[in-house]
């Protein structure tokens, strides 16, 4: 029972010890989780920008590509949002529910059907209001947030204000006037 270094160990001594450091290392990996990511494990998502969602939503469709109120033809005329009195908190609203009996669309996922909007009991929608975008309540927080940073109470269009609509891109073809 000696060793090379003429220290008497017993088996029955190790023992123990192993299991006891072997149940600490699982106990640490059960708490901590694994150190290497798993196969499976997803980056979280990029977070989209105000001017990124404003596209994905359709948005200047109504009201211009720089919220001026000045959209496509082929589409209903929506409100110039630079000249727009509505607070950001009204803004949310308006983008999640839609506006019924005008051609504004509620944009939330689950708005009306499982998010009660204008005091009105959850369930089906309005008649008069159509289905949007489809957006989380995070996105129409960002949507919010952009629109009342850089459209609301802003009349002029600088070119560094048309750049948060196309990527940050001040040269972009639209930015080109300004």
């Amino acid at each position: 029972m000696s060793t090379s270094t003429g220290r008497v160990t017993s088996k029955k001594k190790a023992l123990p010890f192993t299991l006891a450091l072997a149940v600490a290392a699982i106990a640490s990996v059960a708490v901590m989780g694994p150190l290497a990511p798993s196969a499976n494990a997803q980056a979280p998502a990029a977070k989209e920008d105000g001017g990124a969602l404003w596209g994905k939503g359709g948005c200047a469709n109504c009201h211009g590509n720089f919220a001026a109120g000045d959209g496509d033809a082929a589409y209903p005329q929506g409100p110039n949002l630079r000249q727009s009195k509505l607070t950001r908190d009204q803004l949310v609203e308006t983008i999640s529910c839609g506006r019924p009996g005008t051609a504004m669309p509620y944009n939330l996922a689950g708005a009306y059907t499982q998010t009660a909007c204008y005091s009105l009991p959850v369930g089906p929608p309005p008649g008069e209001v159509t289905r949007g975008a489809g957006f989380s309540a995070d996105q129409i927080q960002v949507l919010a947030d952009f629109l009342a940073q850089n459209v609301l109470g802003k009349p002029n269009i600088t070119r560094e204000n048309c750049a948060l609509f196309n990527n940050g891109n001040a040269n972009a073809p639209a930015c080109r006037n300004f």
